[in-house]
């Protein structure tokens, strides 16, 4: 695992690299950079596994963090650009931009609602390719979902980072509260350290809820961000059934495990040879609504029986 205080021992493990020992060896080397450590790394390397890559024999995944501080990721990718990987495979927004800035040299592929972004999802765009994971689509149907399991909220606050698929969901967000005539309260998380003081401020607004818009911030602090969100009594809802397996309230996203394995397919057939501009941008094809029933009765709230009836698992 590769952190920002290791940038001089990458820089010398790449040059230490010969391609001829590469070669000797047989074993693609992958890099795998995001802000922070998510569960979703054991996705990609299942999907590996399936298609017959087995680290320590025939393949070597090098895992780079920001220490869940975005500003930090511009840097780690410049460093990235210079290690000889087969390939890198990127997860959230703003590791994606990073990387589509600093890395010309190699393949991406991405994992984020900006893949594909201001251009065709059937074309691939330059080394990059991957899974656009669509929350900005997604994004709307968070407030709707949240305002039919507690009608009577009005004043919703909503968490997002500083990258730019965020910025576009919360304009999704917004468009929704607009429509349905609901208060919001931006509360922007710049880095991990600023998670706790976000939710501390809740307790002062008299808010009736809350939105966790789609981040790797949030799904690498989920259990964190379960236990902080408890003592304020008000429900939530979250990108991902992970949030709601922790104790969440509610979800409702693309399966990130699945889209995650499909990174993988996708790493398979870029080291056997094919190109990102040959592999069209892949949209996610199953979107999970979560409800966790033991969370609703500790909230004192009685969900709706046509949402349960809608949700892909009860959590009792």
């Amino acid at each position: 695992m590769i952190r920002r205080r290791e940038f001089i021992t990458l820089l010398g493990g790449a040059a230490a690299w010969p391609m001829a020992a590469r070669a000797q060896t047989k074993r693609a080397r992958i890099g795998w950079f995001t802000v922070a450590p998510h569960p979703y790394l054991d996705a990609f390397r299942r999907g590996l596994r399936e298609l017959g890559w087995i680290e320590g024999e025939n393949i070597v995944i090098e895992e780079t963090y920001a220490d869940g501080h975005p500003e930090r990721l511009p840097g780690l990718a410049a460093v990235l650009a210079r290690v000889p990987y087969d390939l890198v495979t990127v997860s959230g927004s703003d590791a994606v931009e990073a990387a589509r800035a600093a890395i010309q040299s190699f393949p991406i592929v991405g994992v984020s609602s900006t893949v594909g972004m201001g251009g065709s999802l059937a074309r691939s765009e330059g080394n990059l390719t991957g899974i656009a994971l669509l929350f900005d689509e997604v994004a709307s149907k968070w407030l709707e979902l949240l305002v039919e399991a507690v009608p009577a909220a009005r004043r919703i606050g909503v968490l997002f980072d500083t990258s730019p698929s965020n910025a576009q969901q919360f304009r999704a967000v917004a468009v929704s509260a607009e429509r349905l005539g609901k208060t919001l309260l931006p509360l922007r998380i710049d880095n991990v350290d600023m998670i706790r003081d976000a939710l501390g401020r809740v307790r002062d607004e008299k808010l009736d809820g809350l939105i966790f818009i789609s981040s790797p911030l949030f799904t690498a602090n989920a259990t964190r961000i379960v236990e902080l969100v408890q003592p304020t009594g008000l429900p939530a809802i979250y990108e991902t059934r992970l949030l709601a397996a922790r104790g969440g309230l509610m979800s409702y996203g693309p399966d990130l495990n699945e889209a995650f394995r499909r990174a993988a397919a996708y790493s398979d057939r870029i080291l056997k040879g094919a190109k990102p501009a040959d592999l069209p941008i892949e949209r996610p094809t199953r979107f999970e609504l979560a409800v966790n029933l033991k969370t609703a009765r500790a909230l004192g709230l009685e969900v709706p029986p046509m949402l349960l009836a809608r949700a892909d698992e009860v959590i009792e």
